[in-house]
């Protein structure tokens, strides 16, 4: 038997998203976007934070907010429950975890149907999958209208 490395295994660099529901509806983010996902025992509040922001948490150390981007989606937004589920995503070294119902799972980003830059969505694209369309998160994007880093920021660095 020939064991190949995971370089030359054929489909070992094909993009994947994780998919996730949010209020019954399926959102994906690109593999390379989602580095966990996290079941949090604790919540800390934060005094007059934005609504969508629902507190901080601890990771390992790493100290994050927790937010909920059901309103950036055009969906009702929810309160954290005890144990928030989250995924946890980073893009330009900007990390948050993202409030989310469940998880669906992987799957390629084979079919995925790009979007045009459009400034009044966080969506990169779409997948047609059996079931439904998938919205493809744009997670550069989120977080920069969360306060992440600008790309004029990015670049000073």
């Amino acid at each position: 038997m020939t064991t190949l490395p995971a370089e030359s295994h054929p489909g070992a660099r094909q993009a994947r998203a994780c998919v996730v529901a949010l209020a019954g509806t399926r959102f994906a983010v690109e593999v390379r976007h989602a580095r966990e996902v996290v079941v949090f025992d604790e919540l800390t509040m934060v005094p007059l934070a934005p609504s969508h922001l629902l507190g901080v948490v601890n990771l390992r150390g790493s100290v994050m907010a927790l937010v909920d981007i059901r309103p950036f989606l055009g969906l009702e937004a929810t309160r954290a429950e005890r144990q928030p589920r989250a995924l946890v995503v980073e893009s330009a070294g900007t990390q948050a975890a993202l409030l989310i119902d469940e998880v669906m799972g992987l799957e390629p980003l084979d079919g995925l149907a790009r979007r045009e830059e459009d400034a009044e969505t966080f969506a990169a694209g779409r997948l047609e999958r059996e079931g439904g369309t998938v919205t493809l998160l744009d997670v550069g994007r989120i977080l920069r209208a969360l306060g992440g880093p600008s790309e004029t920021e990015r670049e000073a660095r």
